[in-house]
């Protein structure tokens, strides 16, 4: 019966083979369990046939099996020959056959060198497959950097591995620098050769060199010389096509360390490292990001609680200002209570009709559509020595020619087909009161002709009347257009721009008088939300902040249906996804790109809104702006470019520039919004 004597940590033991397969390894399963380091759970079997003849087949062991020093993966034995795994022997022993000739004595067969080969490449495979499982499976970043440089000095047999990724600012970025020993290469920039690492993130190939000095590839290339390097091996590592950086090994002291088979053990390898590295670097992004995403959420919070701060305020000094004009009005000066409004600019606006609604001159107001020009109209009607009398309004823009000069000047009875009777014109109306003209710009040149007379002559005649009237009309006057500019292009008459434009009174848009923008939307809240039964209903500090940060091209009439909108199609409390769609649009891109999805479209979009509220604060000065948010004036005029705001914080139109001088965005503004009688803030219409 064939006897095995197995020798292992100096004790010895025997093993009768009494059954066809013996099982050996590590595992408490085996048949003969070795504890050597060495073996595998599974290691090997020996086989017994019919005729007492033993075989040994290794079954992918990872350190191998070897027969007399060789070896292999299946071997027929002979009496004597011995088995080795690690340092554990086993001998076998059976009657010798006079016809049988033992592998001690046996001369090497030519299939050897095939079942080295065979044995290698079967090895590499499994401990390929054991290093891409722990690449797919390790979290943390730098754990996993760490293991791509250790697990490829495995592979290869080299003295030192380099992890290096390819950065935009920095060409070379040494993430990681091992030994063999597992330590830490100091300054690694100093201790590789630069030339061939620079080489293959260029052009993305492998480099093997058995003797980099002899190398002709390499002549000249000094770091070769000077750190004394023999063999290197460097595999780039390619991410979705791109080479975002490469692994390097090398051995400094042994020429031809690596051959052809590490090489392509390597790239195999770097596939995976690659995708392990790609995947590291997300993950990373992903935490800054979120990271970054948590401090803007945080910054956004804190300035919700600061504008909630400042509304609370906002409503005091609004209930003191309109206290402080009950107290004027009862004690004989004026009442602005109709317009809405504490900024600088309405200050102004405030002490300049003061001195305007005692006189007897005519107003001319100017400013874009829906900035309040009637309410000013109003206010000097209101506060001045006609108060008692009518107040008339009738827009030039919105009749035509003939039945304007009839609603100014009034008709005689059959004065033209259908004038049956007399009717009195809006001066005659406005006898002994005050007559807005708004829009006069768009007046026809008969009709300004008409105008000019009444104003130099103080009387007129009605259309078919043979007869001057002369009625006491103090005239005011509004436009959206610059008279001066239309009197230029010949469209409107020089001496009746002189006439209208005695007292002139401009009011700037909107835009340029943000700090009104809450007190407007809270005047706007409590007159539609008694109109509509819904007095109750919120906003939520966001809608604020993005309706507080929107450029309103269409100014207080545009915001006025903006509130009005909300306050009957959305539920209490009012949320961001009930705002108009372009208020939405330019909360997270500018007007001519599309809206961004995502965590990336999130981040950018609390971005501008922080960009907007910065340079808001800062009346347009960049400078202030980038104290503000704690980065450079330069890199704020890059991310103004590159979200295409203006210094105003509004988005800029198709081929308009950021404005490279650190100037304010825009001079005083006065636009206005007002309400009912003795309500301050209750919106009138806007004219």
């Amino acid at each position: 019966m064939p006897r095995f004597i197995v020798f292992a940590e100096g004790e010895r033991r025997e093993l009768l083979l009494d059954k066809a397969q013996v099982i050996v390894g590590r595992g408490t399963s085996c048949d003969l369990r070795i504890t050597d380091r060495m073996a595998s759970r599974i290691h090997c079997r020996i086989e017994l046939d019919g005729n007492g003849h033993a075989q040994v087949v290794d079954v992918g062991s990872q350190n191998g099996t070897f027969v007399n020093g060789q070896q292999t993966l299946t071997v027929d034995l002979r009496a004597g020959d011995v088995i080795s795994i690690g340092a554990t022997r086993i001998y076998y022993e059976r009657e010798p056959d006079p016809n049988e000739t033992s592998l001690l004595a046996r001369p090497s067969l030519p299939n050897d060198d095939l079942v080295r080969r065979l044995t290698r490449e079967r090895s590499n495979h499994l401990r390929l497959q054991r290093i891409s499982h722990a690449l797919s499976t390790e979290s943390d970043v730098e754990k996993l950097l760490t293991l791509v440089v250790d697990s490829l000095i495995e592979l290869a047999g080299a003295e030192r591995g380099f992890l290096i990724l390819r950065k935009a600012e920095q060409a070379l970025h040494f993430v990681a620098a091992r030994n063999f020993d597992g330590d830490q290469v100091p300054e690694p920039e100093l201790a590789i050769s630069r030339s061939i690492a620079q080489r293959v993130l260029e052009t993305g190939l492998s480099i093997l060199s058995v003797n980099a000095g002899d190398d002709q590839r390499f002549e000249g290339v000094q770091s070769i010389s000077n750190i004394g390097l023999r063999s290197v091996l460097v595999v780039p590592l390619v991410a979705q096509g791109e080479t975002i950086g490469a692994v390097y090994v090398d051995h400094r002291m042994t020429k031809g360390a690596f051959d052809d088979e590490d090489l392509r053990l390597a790239e195999a390898f770097a596939g995976q490292a690659a995708v392990a590295v790609h995947r590291a670097r997300l993950v990373t992004h992903l935490i800054d990001a979120n990271k970054q995403l948590e401090e803007s959420q945080e910054r956004v919070r804190l300035l919700n609680e600061e504008l909630k701060r400042r509304v609370a305020v906002q409503e005091v000094e609004l209930v003191e200002a309109r206290a402080r004009l009950r107290e004027r009005a009862a004690a004989g000066g004026n009442d602005y209570s109709r317009i809405v409004g504490r900024s600088k600019p309405m200050m102004d606006i405030f002490r300049l009709l003061d001195r305007v609604v005692g006189s007897d001159f005519p107003v001319h107001v100017s400013g874009e559509s829906g900035t309040g020009k009637e309410l000013i109209a109003r206010a000097i009607h209101e506060n001045g020595p006609r108060n008692g009398q009518r107040f008339v309004s009738e827009n030039c823009a919105a009749l035509p020619d003939a039945l304007l000069e009839s609603e100014l000047f009034g008709y005689e009875r059959g004065a033209f087909t259908g004038a049956r009777q007399s009717k009195k014109g809006l001066l005659q109306v406005a006898h002994k009161g005050t007559l807005f003209l708004d829009e006069v710009g768009d007046m026809s040149p008969d009709v300004q002709k008409k105008v000019l007379r009444f104003l130099q002559e103080g009387e007129f005649r009605p259309v078919g009347g043979r007869e001057s009237i002369h009625v006491d009309v103090r005239i005011i006057s509004a436009s959206n257009k610059d008279l001066a500019q239309i009197v230029a292009k010949g469209e409107f008459r020089e001496d009746l721009m002189y006439r209208l434009n005695v007292l002139p009174i401009h009011l700037p848009p909107l835009r340029d008088r943000k700090d009104d923008v809450p007190l407007l939307i809270d005047s706007f809240m409590k007159r539609f939300g008694r109109e509509t039964g819904r007095s109750s209903m919120k906003m939520r500090p966001e809608v604020l902040d993005a309706l507080c940060a929107y450029h309103w091209p269409g100014n207080v009439r545009d915001l006025e249906n903006e509130i009005r909108m909300l306050i009957t199609f959305s539920d209490d409390p009012i949320t961001l996804d009930r705002l108009s769609e372009r208020i939405r649009r330019t909360m997270s891109a500018p007007s001519d790109a599309p809206l961004r999805e995502g965590l990336s479209g999130r981040v950018e979009a609390l971005e501008r809104a922080e960009i907007r509220r910065a340079l808001e604060e800062a009346t347009g000065n960049k400078s202030r702006a980038a104290d503000t948010l704690g980065i450079s004036r330069f890199a704020l005029q890059r991310k103004l470019e590159k979200y295409r705001i203006g210094t105003d914080g509004r988005p800029l139109k198709p081929g308009e520039t950021v404005d490279g001088e650190d100037e304010p965005a825009g001079a005083a503004a006065t636009g206005v919004g007002g309400g009912g009688p003795g309500e301050p803030g209750n919106g009138g219409e806007q004219r």
